[in-house]
């Protein structure tokens, strides 16, 4: 019996590769985009399946396509790729959610202090409970106890501890871990204490760089000066910079390319619905304080803060037009600020600039607010993949807290995190107002 030819062989192997690759590529997108890399000890069932079904149903649809044109590729072999795979990803996927369920943390938490930090983790650690770690209670100067509201009418009670012994307190609860919360909440000698009881095993951190972890943001509430200082991170490594200017310059050279297409429909949209400029032109803070003219498709009715002033925009804006009400969903108004990128005003990851006006209302109402201007702003940004959109200072807040955690974390791999997270809510329309 004849043998075919190597060459044949050569040439099968390599388009088995090539298409167990391209199957692998399309997997691993399809879960990224339905959040299946995300380890969350918090999810539920329930929505771990709703998320691998949407996840595993997108990759069956893309795998077919792709397949089609391969020689001797028939409905049973597509069949059979897709049952196998299908059983081996379950199996994988839901075996690793047992596993790290039951590898949870079960940690008792103790606050030394009773600053509004330390209350903070209290709560967030309560919201998410499932992941194990529970504050058993409040170290302070006198005793008593702390009520936490996480929604009205719901209240916890925590207790505050004054012990003549940290030690014994620590030991008689089986404590896990320490966190610190402000040394003048409670007498010297517990503090000398610490020392004993980091010496038999027990971790002890301050509030604030656990909370960052737990929360992928800096809280600002009680933040010394010194916590900022003394961090690691805040890097500026010109590499790094440079780095990540040519990712700018890359990404906002390809885009604008690759958007001008939706780019001119959407200018003769602008001049179709309404009179008036289709480019929109507004002055923002940059880098250092920066001002420059910031460029958007128009998508409010023209002379739209001639009566009203600066303000917010709010849900259902009734300055926004029909079709500015389209292209800010889809976030299509912002691809003119590809264009500030190109000429360096802007970073196409960075805290979103702000205008003038507001600039100055928060620098005076909120603390280190003047941190976001120490690097360039963005288009997208941690604070807007991982906040919806804010239209009040407590909202200015909340996403000072990401910009914060982002500038810190500052590097070129976080930028390509962070803008295929922002695919992720474009693709999805979430967020935008």
């Amino acid at each position: 019996m004849l043998e075919p030819p190597a060459s044949v062989n050569d040439s099968l192997l390599r388009s088995c590769l090539l298409h167990g690759l391209a199957m692998a590529s399309v997997v691993v997108i399809a879960f990224y985009y339905s959040n299946l890399y995300a380890i969350d000890q918090t999810l539920s069932m329930q929505e771990l399946t709703h998320r691998f079904i949407a996840g595993l149903g997108v990759s069956c649809i893309v795998i077919g396509i792709i397949s089609y044109p391969v020689p001797n590729f028939g409905k049973s072999i597509y069949v059979s790729e897709m049952l196998i795979m299908s059983t081996a990803l379950a199996i994988w996927r839901f075996g690793f959610m047992q596993v790290l369920k039951q590898a949870a943390i079960r940690a008792k938490v103790l606050v030394v202090g009773i600053r509004g930090i330390g209350k903070i983790v209290a709560e967030e650690l309560y919201l998410k409970r499932k992941l194990g770690m529970e504050v058993i209670g409040f170290v302070g100067g006198e005793a008593g106890s702390i009520t936490l509201s996480y929604g009205n009418p719901k209240k916890v009670e925590i207790p505050v501890f004054a012990p003549t012994s940290l030690t014994g307190l620590v030991a008689a609860n089986r404590v896990d871990r320490i966190l610190l919360a402000g040394a003048t909440d409670c007498p010297e000698t517990h503090y000398r204490e610490l020392v004993n009881v980091r010496a038999m095993g027990v971790p002890i951190e301050d509030c604030h760089s656990f909370y960052e972890r737990l929360s992928s943001k800096i809280a600002i509430i009680d933040l010394p000066p010194e916590w900022i200082a003394l961090s690691r991170g805040f890097n500026r490594d010109r590499f790094i910079m440079a780095v990540k200017r040519s990712i700018d310059v890359i990404v906002s050279f390809v885009g604008l390319i690759l958007a001008a297409p939706i780019g001119l429909i959407t200018a003769l949209a602008i001049r179709i619905e309404s009179a008036g400029p289709i480019f929109y032109r507004q002055e923002r803070v940059g880098q250092n304080e920066h001002h420059f003219t910031l460029y958007k498709f128009r998508s409010m009715a023209e002379n739209a803060e001639s009566n009203l002033g600066p303000i917010w925009a709010a849900e259902n804006d009734p300055r926004v037009t029909k079709v500015g009400a389209m292209i800010r969903k889809l976030r299509i108004d912002e691809i003119p600020q590809m264009l500030n990128v190109l000429k360096g005003e802007m970073s196409f990851v960075g805290p979103r600039p702000e205008r003038p006006f507001f600039v100055e209302r928060l620098k005076q109402n909120i603390p280190y607010y003047d941190l976001r201007h120490t690097v360039k702003p963005g288009i997208t940004g941690w604070a807007q993949i991982s906040y919806p959109y804010g239209d009040s200072e407590r909202d200015a807040i909340e996403k000072l807290q990401y910009d914060l955690y982002y500038i810190k974390h500052m590097s070129p791999i976080f930028d390509l995190q962070i803008i295929f997270e922002s695919l992720k809510v474009i693709l999805f329309g979430s967020g935008a107002r």
